[in-house]
């Protein structure tokens, strides 16, 4: 049941996807209930003016991602454990370990290396499950990290969280009675999420996002922000962490 109500949300926080229903819905209304059917159409229009434009994306985006700084080293972060969270991977043994990591991931990956050199070489952990059963991202994580430099013995894993609730838990479980402090790598927008979740365990995480999605050229002394994603994306992924905080609280 669970996993139906997330696949109904996820569906419907797509704006395309709820754009369509409404057009389908419009059509079979179209002689029997036309009034129903013309303020469908009215909705279906509005809502793509408002996903699909940027001002309530960045909106919700910005809500998200500044809440938290980028990570300045100084000693008091000095031997915390560096958790990088999984955020996706594809296992196809042509490519370099690095190139099996989907965007997101081999940015908070460069995060995570960053603070590896910058805080004086501390453990690094990788998480992050298979979907297919096969090879989990926690090791194509890691295999990336040592291709990149990262010695093998300090790194370590975890295999079987599938969210961020698990990761927090499985964190908790093998290292959080020696190593309650940490600094936890995630995407920008993720954070809020996933520090709530990771204090929510008893945990004491430092804050190390990566993977902006929102970017300003300072440069140019520009009014807008920019993006490596469409409105409709950015939609979708603030409403996706939006929601999350709602069901983790």
């Amino acid at each position: 049941m669970i996993f139906f109500i997330k696949w109904i949300i996820n569906f419907f926080i797509i704006p395309i996807n709820l754009f369509w229903v409404c057009i389908i819905f419009a059509f079979l209304w179209r002689n029997t209930k036309q009034k129903r059917a013309r303020n469908i159409l009215y909705f279906s229009v509005f809502w793509l003016l408002i996903t699909g434009t940027k001002f309530i994306p960045d909106l919700l985006v910005y809500g998200l991602e500044k809440q938290y700084s980028i990570l300045i080293p100084d000693s008091t972060y000095i031997n915390k454990p560096v958790l990088v969270l999984g955020g996706g991977s594809v296992y196809d043994v042509s490519i370099s370990p690095q190139d099996r990591l989907v965007p997101n991931s081999l940015a908070r990956l460069n995060e995570g290396i960053r603070l590896y050199y910058v805080l004086n070489r501390p453990m690094m952990v990788f998480s992050g499950y298979s979907s297919k059963k096969g090879v989990t991202q926690a090791a194509i994580t890691r295999d990336a990290a040592i291709s990149l430099g990262i010695p093998k013995d300090k790194i370590s894993i975890l295999e079987q969280p599938s969210t961020t609730e698990e990761e927090a838990l499985a964190y908790k479980k093998y290292f959080g009675k020696k190593h309650p402090d940490l600094i936890l790598v995630t995407s920008d927008i993720h954070m809020p999420r996933a520090m709530y979740l990771f204090r929510k365990v008893g945990l004491n995480p430092v804050a190390a996002p990566s993977d902006h999605i929102l970017r300003k050229d300072h440069t140019f002394n520009s009014f807008w922000w920019s993006s490596h994603k469409n409105n409709f994306d950015k939609f979708s992924a603030a409403m996706h962490e939006y929601i999350g905080l709602i069901w983790a609280s």
